[in-house]
């Protein structure tokens, strides 16, 4: 008997414009901040300013959540077949346990080659559901641009795929599920 086997897969979302977080955080800060001026204030009548204010912090919130979700593309990730993963785990070997968790590669380097390593990179899309093109070989640039905390979500992701332990991603027969027929 052959079996066939597709590889797992991942996703990763990376916003492209960064500085959409920090228009938001701000945002956020002064909507909490005049949402509770207003909670707090004894005088509870619809037409207080202040109540104008919060909603109109709370449209911008939105706004800009929508402007990052419209910045936001999806990386699909796919683990490499098992005999590539050792040749880089060979490649790049483990630093130390307290460096590289007890791996026995080196955490911070094996993300960036199996990247650029053709296969990982099985596609990436815009919301709008156009893939753009991005083939392995740009990784190296494409990940020069990204901060550490977003190069951790590709570095989680790597791992995970390659190295972590698999599990069947689906709802015991027995699980609940919601009931469509509720009005």
């Amino acid at each position: 008997m052959a079996l066939n086997v597709k590889r797992p897969e991942r996703l990763v979302d990376v916003c492209l414009d960064g500085s959409l977080m920090a228009e938001w955080e701000a945002t956020d800060k002064e909507y909490r901040s005049a949402r509770a001026e207003l909670l707090a204030a004894p005088d509870k009548r619809m037409n207080d300013p202040r109540a104008k204010r919060v909603d109109e912090l709370l449209a911008k919130a939105r706004e800009l959540s929508k402007q990052a979700r419209a910045e936001t593309v999806t990386f699909r990730l796919r683990a490499l077949p098992r005999s590539a993963w050792d040749e880089l785990v060979t490649a790049h070997p483990a630093r130390s346990k307290e460096k590289d968790g007890g791996f026995p590669f080196n955490i911070t380097t094996i993300t960036d080659a199996a990247m650029s390593t053709e296969g990982t990179i099985v596609s990436v899309e815009r919301p709008d559901g156009a893939v753009e093109p991005f083939a392995w070989d740009d990784w190296e640039a494409f990940a020069e641009g990204l901060s550490s905390a977003q190069h951790e979500d590709f570095y989680v992701a790597v791992i995970g795929l390659n190295a972590g332990a698999n599990e069947v991603p689906f709802l015991p027969e027995s699980a609940q599920t919601t009931d469509s027929d509720k009005s």
